[in-house]
């Protein structure tokens, strides 16, 4: 499978009733995995990535989901501090770019500051924000418990381009990385050039077998928002925390200054 094929909604939909069917999970109301451009019908539960929904109000037909959270790389990052092998947590290194159509600046601060918090278990407590338009930005965090994140986002890669991310932890007892140590990007399983190119394949998840790491944790968000119904108002209320946040973000970055972040919002006090 190469890396660049675009899924159809259809077809995540269908990888998605083969996990509920297979559980015999009954969500108990119609449901739909919605893509970011997807037209919306009444009466249905939608079941979408939150970065791709620009309100921070959402009607409660609509479930944002935060898919990186069911992305393996991660569980494992956040078992490494929550189980202390690496402690404290002094400093993380964030950086994602993309190419702009994948996911927009906006998206990306999105990520990365939910990652933030959700790996270190601290929330953010201030953030001072350097943003170039909408193409680039640098911003510093600081945590409830003092450790420092830096966050690097980007949408300058050329066009087709993967994902190219990193996340690094560094504690006052060792480091803990989701990428291997000697390299900066990502790389695949298994490789095939032929006359028509380069294809590439990673097998990330035994049950939904050539789906990439992406495709995959959202499928794996939205079966447990079905399966799991009473999680849907926290995920509401930690996509109105991450719309408030980015948008602090670039209201720091027109003030050239520092703002603090108020209890459970992302308005500066």
């Amino acid at each position: 499978m190469s890396v660049h094929t675009e899924p159809s909604a259809d077809s995540l939909n269908a990888a998605l009733e083969g996990l509920l069917r297979k559980y015999a999970v009954e969500p108990g109301t119609q449901w739909r995995l919605a893509g970011p451009r997807e037209s919306r019908g009444d009466g249905e539960v939608l079941l979408v990535a939150g970065w791709s929904e620009p309100d921070a109000e959402l009607s409660d037909q609509i479930v944002p989901l935060l898919p990186w959270r069911s992305e393996q790389r991660f569980i494992e990052l956040r078992r490494i501090v929550a189980q202390k092998t690496v402690t404290p947590v002094l400093m993380g290194r964030l950086a994602c770019h993309t190419d702009g159509e994948q996911m927009p600046l906006g998206a990306i601060l999105y990520r990365q500051f939910d990652l933030a918090e959700w790996l270190t278990g601290s929330a953010i407590k201030s953030l001072y924000a350097s943003i170039r338009g909408q193409l680039a930005a640098n911003v510093i965090l600081r945590l409830a418990d003092g450790a420092i994140c830096s966050v690097e986002a980007g949408v300058a890669l050329p066009p087709g381009t993967p994902v190219q991310d990193r996340h690094e932890l560094i504690a006052g007892r060792g480091v803990a990385s989701d990428r291997t140590v000697d390299t900066q990007v990502a790389q695949a399983s298994v490789y095939l050039w032929d006359g028509d190119g380069r294809q590439e394949c990673t097998d990330v998840d035994f049950e939904l077998f050539g789906r990439d790491a992406a495709e995959a944790s959202l499928v794996r968000a939205a079966y447990e928002a079905l399966r799991q119904p009473e999680i849907r108002p926290a995920l509401r209320q930690a996509h109105r925390r991450l719309r408030r946040l980015v948008q602090l973000a670039f209201e720091s970055d027109q003030r050239g200054a520092r703002l603090r972040v108020a209890a459970d919002s992302g308005e500066d006090t």
